[in-house]
């Protein structure tokens, strides 16, 4: 079955590679964790996130068997959002088969993660690195990329302190009445944040960021403008996913990497189907709690609830034509941009500081 399963995928990305001249983004099944593969028309190659660490090593597999049918044999980045389980506790099993030349995260766990999950997850994560170039980075820093633009806007609890260009205008779904003070014993609220522009595409990915930061972030101006893509901010919880940050950035299409018992909440969902301009949501599953709010099955890549591993692929070109497939059905739909694209130089400078679905993090 395994087999035919990587047949399947070969075959698959091979039929819809691009001519080198997209970005492709594979936003890859691992149950209600994460990780995510990019790779531009040059080459180049980011992995965020490695989903979780497992014995049967489902989610290390996935990702390979993804990354060698498009022929990476290194990743030239590979970012910790942030060192949960979910998404930096299996990296080190990824970076043995599949090896990262460049690391990428926030610095220091945070103070408030609770002890255990600094041996399992972070110091691990430390370990693996040895002597390859480690970039903590913080808001403001640009991950230096030769056809793509990837601006670091939040990092250990920090926010971007400057607008982007174009943006900064006062955002109007701003309610100091109502401002968020959750936390967890997680490292989510230090997520790094990323902005991921390609010509005229621009993509936002929060990873698991927390309303309280969303809200450091995006209130009482908006710094970071408006996207076409949002990547569902963690799995689709509703401590995160404000509509302060999701209507302000107003997005085309949001993705979402939640799991069939895990995120999809319907509040988020609700959030997002009322956000201004939004055309569509796609889900890697079927969210049980989500009921009649679910997207349209065309636009789900996992139905049961059991995990298959069903992935969505994303393609954009220069001038913000994006398309979406989903790998389950080999649906499709392409997304025009909403202006005219100019070409701007993109010689810039980079400022570095150098089964089930598993428990909620």
């Amino acid at each position: 079955m395994r087999a035919l399963f990587i047949c399947f995928l070969t075959l698959f990305l091979v039929s819809v590679a691009s001519a080198a001249e997209t970005l492709d983004i594979y936003v890859i099944d691992t149950c209600g964790g994460k990780a995510m593969i990019l790779l531009t028309p040059d080459g180049e190659t980011m992995l965020i996130d490695a989903g979780y660490p497992r014995q049967d090593d489902r989610d290390t597999n996935r990702i390979v068997e993804t990354a060698q049918a498009l022929g990476i044999e290194q990743f030239d980045y590979i970012v910790a959002t942030h060192y949960d389980a979910d998404h930096a506790g299996n990296i080190p099993q990824v970076d043995a088969k599949i090896p990262g030349r460049v690391f990428v995260d926030h610095g220091d766990v945070l103070p408030t993660v609770n002890e255990r999950d600094k041996k399992r997850y972070y110091e691990p994560y430390l370990e693996v690195i040895g002597d390859r170039k480690r970039m903590s980075v913080k808001p403001g820093d640009v991950i230096p990329m030769k056809e793509l633009k990837v601006t670091v806007v939040t990092s250990g609890g920090d926010v971007l302190s400057e607008p982007l260009p174009d943006a900064g205008q006062p955002n109007e779904f701003c309610d100091t009445a109502t401002k968020p003070d959750y936390q967890d014993e997680y490292d989510n609220a230090a997520s790094v944040g990323l902005l991921f522009e390609f010509g005229g595409f621009r993509m936002l990915d929060l990873a698991d960021l927390l309303n309280t930061i969303e809200y450091k972030l995006m209130c009482p101006n908006n710094p970071v403008g408006t996207v076409d893509l949002f990547m569902v901010s963690h799995h689709g919880f509703k401590v995160s996913n404000s509509k302060f940050l999701v209507h302000a950035i107003h997005p085309k299409v949001a993705i979402m990497n939640n799991g069939a018992r895990k995120g999809g909440e319907p509040e988020v969902l609700d959030i997002l189907k009322s956000s201004p301009g939004l055309q569509d949501i796609w889900q890697l599953h079927y969210s049980i709690a989500g009921k009649d709010k679910n997207a349209p099955v065309e636009f789900i890549a996992n139905l049961e609830e059991k995990c298959e591993g069903k992935l969505i692929k994303v393609s954009a070109q220069r001038d913000g034509t994006f398309t979406v497939t989903n790998t389950r059905n080999n649906y499709s739909k392409t997304y025009k941009p909403k202006i005219i694209y100019n070409p701007v130089n993109l010689d810039f400078k980079v400022p570095v500081s150098v089964g089930k679905d598993e428990p909620n993090q």
